[in-house]
């Protein structure tokens, strides 16, 4: 089956079972911003979308508005939407929020680790090192996002949980349009180095571990520069009086 095809397929199956929601048409659009087939910038015209997915405009909108919400689209009064361009001062703060909410969930989790099944993070490792045997790009950012739900599921705390799933999804899509190799190899490793000292009982390692691979995430995380339409800018020639 070629790529577009299996682009295709979902499209007509959701078809076949009725008029594609509001929400398949964002998962759509997701998916594609995960998989590298939209890139930063690119237009989000609401007719041509509508006629895509075979759904009115006012359906496209209500993606579109989901997606800007996370951060993925911009939206602009008169102007069509586009793929956001990702900027290193919001993947911060999706960064400072992840460490004080995730160092919170390694915390609690410390408090009833003879009762969490941790093999079950064991599998979500395994699943990131057939991404990357694969090369599938995406398949690795959503595998390891659902490591650290796993995580927070594992934590017991359902606010949380809902928490930490908000800000992945603004985290899992800056990877994606960032021009950096963010996950590797190293991500495996560091799952796993985290997971043994669970299994150790050394939550302090374990939280020292966990802000290091956050840290080394963001580090590894590559921005292009914001465009300007100033020439003077453009060309660093100073302005003259």
């Amino acid at each position: 089956m070629s790529a577009n095809a299996a682009v295709q397929q979902p499209i007509q199956t959701a078809r076949k079972e009725g008029r594609p929601t509001s929400h398949f048409v964002y998962q759509s659009i997701y998916a594609a911003i995960l998989e590298k087939r939209l890139t930063p910038t690119a237009k989000l015209d609401k007719g041509t979308l509508g006629r895509i997915f075979g759904v009115s405009e006012w359906t496209v909108q209500r993606a579109l508005t989901k997606l800007a919400e996370e951060g993925a689209v911009t939206l602009e009064p008169r102007q069509i939407a586009q793929v956001s361009r990702p900027s290193e001062r919001q993947a911060r703060q999706v960064l400072e929020a992840r460490l004080l909410v995730e160092v919170e969930v390694i915390r609690q989790l410390g408090k009833h680790l003879a009762d969490s099944p941790l093999h079950e993070l064991h599998a979500l490792v395994e699943n990131q090192q057939r991404c990357l045997a694969a090369g599938d790009g995406a398949g690795l950012i959503e595998q390891a996002g659902q490591f650290h739900l796993k995580l927070a599921e594992l934590a017991g705390n359902k606010l949380l949980l809902d928490f930490l799933r908000g800000l992945l999804s603004r985290s899992s899509l800056s990877i994606a349009l960032s021009r950096g190799a963010v996950y590797s190899a190293l991500t495996c490793e560091e799952h796993l180095a985290l997971i043994t000292a669970l299994q150790a009982g050394d939550i302090a390692h374990a939280t020292q571990l966990l802000v290091d691979h956050l840290h080394g995430v963001f580090d590894r995380m590559c921005f292009a520069p914001t465009p300007t339409a100033d020439l003077h800018a453009a060309f660093k020639v100073r302005r003259t009086a």
